[in-house]
């Protein structure tokens, strides 16, 4: 009795580790198929052949390409809305919550660029849709810097939380996007590029 138990457990929990590993390339194929063809060239198709499993199993998991990719980019905001979260909440000053989001991004894109032109790609493609719980998190997110910017006299007394959103996140992503792609012959983002982008944000927010 104790055999058949132990032989069905370890079953079960083969079964499901070969799952997880699955459901991991199936996350690095995506990636790597929005980075290479954009959202809209990304099919389910192409990303289960990188990934090696039939489509058909990718769709006991997802119902479609829009919940796979949301599911994707869902777990890396939300890595990033964590952090400033934690740093909200820490009552840190707003120029620190700042440079500690340039940083987290630059350490990102120096552990996985896939990851940073992953966010890039979506950002700038049409055919992809953001869902609308993401969208209010940043958006509540980028309120809250400003309420704490505007009351410490930090930021300008107009700013927005589309500024806030534009300058503090989506330009540290272009600017490394650019020297992934060595634009313009250079492809370093190292600590002084950090201080650059810092100081470029710092004087596009401050009052």
């Amino acid at each position: 009795m104790h055999s058949l138990m132990n032989e069905y457990l370890f079953t079960y929990y083969m079964a499901r580790l070969i799952d997880e590993m699955k459901i991991m390339r199936i996350k690095d194929a995506t990636l790597k198929m929005v980075v290479l063809n954009g959202y809209g060239g990304a099919s389910i198709s192409k990303i289960a052949k990188e990934a090696g499993v039939a489509e058909g199993y990718l769709y006991r998991y997802y119902k479609s390409k829009s919940d796979l990719v949301n599911d994707l980019l869902y777990i890396n905001v939300n890595s990033l809305a964590d952090r400033i979260e934690e740093l909200l909440d820490g009552k840190h000053t707003v120029w620190n919550i700042i440079e500690n989001v340039i940083e987290t991004i630059f350490k990102i894109a120096k552990n996985d660029p896939n990851r940073i032109k992953f966010l890039f790609v979506l950002m700038n493609d049409y055919n992809f849709n953001i869902q609308e719980q993401q969208r209010e998190r940043i958006f509540d997110l980028c309120r809250r810097l400003k309420e704490i910017g505007v009351s410490g006299n930090d930021f300008r007394k107009d700013i927005t939380e589309e500024e806030i959103y534009l300058i503090g996140v989506n330009y540290p992503i272009q600017f490394i996007n650019l020297r992934l792609k060595n634009y313009f012959k250079c492809s370093e983002f190292g600590d002084n590029e950090i201080k650059q982008v810092l100081q470029i944000c710092i004087n596009s927010l401050k009052n």
